[in-house]
This record gives C-alpha cells, structure tokens and sequence, in this order.
C-alpha cells in the first residue's frame, strides 16, 4: 500500500512520463530546494549534489526538518535516518525517485565513506555494560554469550529481602514471587 501511495504522490506525478534525465534532474532539484531551504541558503543552485549532509551542518534535527519537508513535496513515507543512510543530496535524490516511481532497483543504499585528514582528532566516546554474570564489560558480555554461560543465580541475600516470605509456589498470590532465582546484579546494593 505504502507503494502504491508514493506512486500516486505529487512527485510520482511529475516524473509520470518524463525520460530518465528528466526525472533525475527534477528529484534531484527537489531535492536541492529543499536542502537551501533547511540550511537558509539562497537557492537550490549553491546546494552541490556531491557533497556530504555532514559537511553541510546537518544534524539530527535539520535532518528530520528536511525528511518531513521532502514528504510534504513528495507524498513518499521516508525514514528520519534519511540523510545518514543516503548521505549526499544525488545519493538522496536517487533514493527518494525509486520510492517515488515505486521501484528501489535502481537506488540502492550507497556504501558511506569517510576520510579523516591527519590532523582531525578521533573520539571513542562510550561503551559499557552491566548485566548479571559478573558481566561488566563488552568483552564479558561476549565471553558469556561464546561460552553459553547462564547467568541466573539465587536471590542475593544482602538487600534486606525476606527471602522466605518473598517466595510462594502460587504464581498468582501477590506481593510474591514463584522463582527463587533470576538475573540479579549482585553488586548493585551499593
């Protein structure tokens, strides 16, 4: 259905009849339009097909004020991670005809590319975990899932639980619980 929509769309009607050229340039120039109007550039014509979003100032924000602006002119349901997974305004372009005439054949996902001169600087920012197992690290997540561990212990014993009183075989009476184990992080009283 969503196809059958894009196809019946404003833009699916512009480009209805139109040779290959002519409707690359009229999505492409849609495009365009759209991205000098995001950025406040003055026309379409300083927006250039090749050059990255990124090096533009998109950001998570502009991005989604572009993919709603080109839904609006299009009538094609596009996704907010448009501008990451099609990253130049032609890569877009091509995207957004495909979806447009119905067909994603001829505008598959172009592979992203990046070059970092010698002098930009690098940034790892974060990764980490915490799950039961004594897992507190990526790489213990990983040894847990290679090794096939089970991670499920008893109920700890130092946060002031009645254990006894906690657990009754009967699922269905409240304020307790049938199971007298389960995933716990044992460290997390403190």
């Amino acid at each position: 259905q969503a196809a059958a929509a894009a196809r019946s769309g404003a833009l699916a009607q512009q480009l209805a009849g139109a040779s290959d050229a002519e409707a690359e340039a009229i999505v492409l120039g849609v495009v365009r339009t759209q991205v000098a109007a995001v950025l406040g550039y003055a026309g379409p014509e300083v927006v250039e097909p090749q050059r990255a979003f990124s090096e533009v100032g998109f950001d998570s924000l502009t991005a989604v004020e572009l993919r709603n602006r080109l839904t609006a002119v299009s009538g094609v349901r596009l996704p907010a991670t448009l501008i990451f997974d099609y990253p130049t305004p032609a890569a877009l372009a091509a995207y957004l005809r495909a979806e447009a005439q119905g067909s994603q054949e001829d505008a598959a996902a172009p592979v992203a590319t990046a070059t970092a001169g010698a002098d930009e600087p690098i940034a790892i920012v974060a990764m980490s975990c915490r799950f039961p197992g004594g897992v507190t690290s990526p790489e213990d997540l990983w040894r847990l899932v290679v090794d096939g561990a089970d991670a499920i212990t008893d109920m700890p014993t130092d946060r002031g639980w009645d254990i006894e009183s906690l657990y009754d075989d009967d699922p269905d009476q409240q304020g307790t619980s049938y199971a007298r184990n389960g995933g716990f992080l044992h460290d997390a009283h403190h």
